[in-house]
Parts: structure tokens; C-alpha cells; sequence
């Protein structure tokens, strides 16, 4: 189901794009309403799983991270879950999806660089159900994740 937004609401999440760390009472003055209505209208889209979170972005590279892989996974059947839980042990595996396709999962990989790229992949390969893997480095990143164009056109078109 797709939660219904309206131009208010579109502006609200602008806003805390452009500008995460104003905070409520700045959006209502930004936007001529009551800071009630701000809080009103970010709570009604964190229930609806428009807002996912109001942690900051960190950088595994400024961590001391700084290649990213790609590991598509290909498991036996029925180990889905099992294979998942042993996955999020492994702090290098920062996201993991069940995708369609060759390969039954692909899993975001930071490491150090190559050698320890290697070290997860063993980490990955011993977990019980793991078949084989396939690994893509990511070269460089092109466009970040980004949600600002869409937030944008929706905007737009409720404007029309």
C-alpha cells in the first residue's frame, strides 16, 4: 500500500533532507504552520514506514573502510533464515537482500581492501547452506542512495 502524501507532507520531508539537524519548531516557521502539525505529520510517516530512521549517515570509509563489495550468495534450499542470522554476525556485511535472479541473496560488503575482502568472503563461504559466491568491488560510486528526486517529482506532480 502507498500512504498518501500531500503537498505538505512532501514539503516537510524536502525539508529534512535539505536540513537534518534543524529540528521541528525550524520547519514550522520555514513552512507557516504549528510545530504540532510538523511533529503531527513526522510521526504519521515514521508509522507508515515513509521515514525509516533519524540516524546520521556514516561513511564505512571514514571509518576505515573503504572498498565496498558486492557478494551475490547462492544457497541450498530451505537455509534462508539460517544463512541471514549468521550473516548479520559478521560486521563487514552491512545490508543483505533477497534478490531474484542467479543468485538467491546479494550482500553489501566493506572490508579494508583486497586481503580483507578475502578474510569476509571465507567468513561468508563457512556459513552452513552458502553454495558459492560471486563478487563484484565497486569501482567507484556514481549516485549515492538518494530518495530527493523522487520526494521531488512527487511534489511536483501533487503541485499540478
Amino acid at each position: 500500500m502507498t500512504p498518501s502524501l500531500d503537498r505538505l507532507d512532501l514539503s516537510i520531508l524536502q525539508l529534512s533532507l535539505d536540513r537534518p539537524r534543524a529540528g521541528v519548531r525550524e520547519y514550522a516557521r520555514l513552512l507557516g504552520v504549528a510545530r504540532g502539525t510538523v511533529q503531527s505529520r513526522l510521526d504519521r510517516m515514521a508509522r507508515l514506514g515513509v521515514i525509516t530512521g533519524h540516524e546520521p549517515g556514516v561513511a564505512p570509509a571514514a571509518l576505515g573502510f573503504p572498498a565496498l563489495s558486492y557478494v551475490r550468495l547462492n544457497l541450498a534450499q530451505g537455509v534462508l533464515d539460517e544463512v541471514t542470522d549468521r550473516l548479520a554476525a559478521i560486521p563487514e556485511v552491512i545490508q543483505v537482500d533477497s534478490i531474484a535472479g542467479d543468485a538467491d541473496l546479494m550482500c553489501h560488503v566493506v572490508s579494508t581492501g583486497p586481503e580483507n575482502t578475502e578474510e569476509v568472503l571465507q567468513q561468508i563461504l563457512a556459513v552452513p547452506g552458502v553454495l558459492r559466491t560471486r563478487t563484484e568491488p565497486v569501482l567507484r560510486h556514481r549516485i549515492a542512495h538518494r530518495v530527493r528526486p523522487l520526494i521531488d517529482r512527487m511534489a511536483r506532480d501533487t503541485a499540478s
